[in-house]
This record gives structure tokens, sequence and C-alpha cells, in this order.
């Protein structure tokens, strides 16, 4: 039957789905663990303004502040394809069982159709979110963070408030010392590398929904034209 080829076709993107949320995921957590707890975020910022005391220039005292949107809702979208991942893992192996044709399993097929069509809808929107985010959060400057600038004691301080990305590929390699680039520039790669994985989970989650809702329609048109009971002739 159809379905079957359709139905044995859509394991390759659950197992699509499944391994790129977890990538997703677990580069997320990496890529947070890095910025919060191993790069430095307080640096010292040249400024234009000389002093004629110590022959030196001011330097402004800034502290990056990470923007928690777009991190939060990126955790999400991973969290959320990887729940998806595994329910059409699962939806895929229950419903090539033998007997899940017959009417008692009719309530079985539909509740793990649904699932599949309601977690990858989820999932997708949550990964489109998470671009979207990547975007609007980032601010004005040309860094692509939002700077608030106070003045305490003679002396400048800044707080910048940046997406990951801006702060580790545009402001802080820029001040870090040589030592805590490289932490900069892994953290960089991978805030762009889980950015570009939300559109590939959106047209793997896509797809995924499409193969189990057509083979689900082909299986009950299959089903009725099998079931149907032949009418009898007219002698």
């Amino acid at each position: 039957m159809q379905y079957k080829k359709l139905l044995t076709l859509a394991l390759a993107p659950s197992i699509v789905f499944f391994l790129l949320s977890l990538v997703s995921v677990a580069l997320t957590v990496h890529y947070w663990i890095i910025g919060d707890w191993i790069m430095p975020r307080a640096v010292q910022v040249p400024t234009t303004n000389f002093d004629e005391r110590t022959q030196r220039y001011k330097t402004d005292a800034t502290i990056v502040w990470y923007t928690d949107k777009d991190t939060d809702v990126t955790i999400a979208s991973g969290c959320l394809n990887l729940v998806a991942g595994i329910v059409s893992l699962m939806a895929w192996s229950l419903l090539r069982k033998p007997g899940m044709d017959s009417q008692h399993a009719a309530g079985k097929r539909r509740f793990w159709i649904i699932a599949v069509v309601v977690m990858s809808v989820t999932g997708a929107a949550t990964a489109l979110a998470s671009i979207a985010l990547h975007y609007t959060e980032k601010g004005p400057d040309q860094y692509g963070c939002n700077p608030d600038v106070l003045r305490m004691g003679g002396k400048l301080n800044t707080n910048m408030y940046c997406t990951r990305e801006m702060a580790a590929c545009n402001f802080l390699p820029k001040y870090l010392k040589t030592k805590d680039r490289g932490n900069a520039s892994v953290a960089c790669n991978e805030t762009l590398v889980v950015k570009w994985l939300q559109i590939i989970l959106i047209i793997n989650a896509l797809i995924v929904l499409a193969m189990f809702s057509v083979q689900a329609r082909i299986r009950r048109t299959t089903r009725e034209t099998t079931t149907k009971e032949p009418v009898p002739e007219v002698i």
C-alpha cells in the first residue's frame, strides 16, 4: 500500500528532526555557559578623552548584559523540536504495527497523527520566533548592542545590552585579552550555527508534518475502500 511506503520514508526526516534538535540544545547550552561563566563580560573600552593628569586616554568600564528573550526562545525551540522528533519516531514505530488498520485502533492512529502535527507546528513556530528575535533584539549601535552610558565619580561606566551573538561576534572580541578571544570565537560560531539551524528545523518540521498527514489521509482512504462491503448483484 502507498501509505506504508510514505510512512517508511518518514523515518529519515524524523531521525534528522531528533538529531538536529539535540545539536541545537547542546550548542545553545554550551555557548550560554561560555558567555556566563568562562568569557569575561567586563572590559575596558578606550575613549577619545585624554586625561592631562595621567597622560592617558580615559577608559570606559563597560559591562555586557545579555538579552534574555532570544536565548530563552532558542532553548525552548530546541527542546520543543526535540520532543517533536521523539514523538514522530514513536508515531512511526507504533503506526507500523500489525493491527493499526483496524477500526479498534482508530483512536490510537488519530492520537499519534495529531501529536505529530501539533508538536511539529509548535516546534516550527518556536524556531521561527527564535530567528526573529535574533534580529529584533539587536541594538542600534555599531556592534548591534544597546548602550546605557552612566557617569559615576567622574568615570564612565557603560552597560551594553547585547544578544549573545552580537556580544561574542562583534563587541567583546575587540576588547578582550588575547587568551579570551578564542572563547569568544567559539561562542560566536556556535550562536551562528544554532541560528541557521532554526531554518533547517522549520523545513524539517514541515516535511515531517506533511508526510505523516498525507500517509494518514491515504491510509484512511485505502481502509475505507478495502473495508467497504461489496454491493450484492441483482439477479
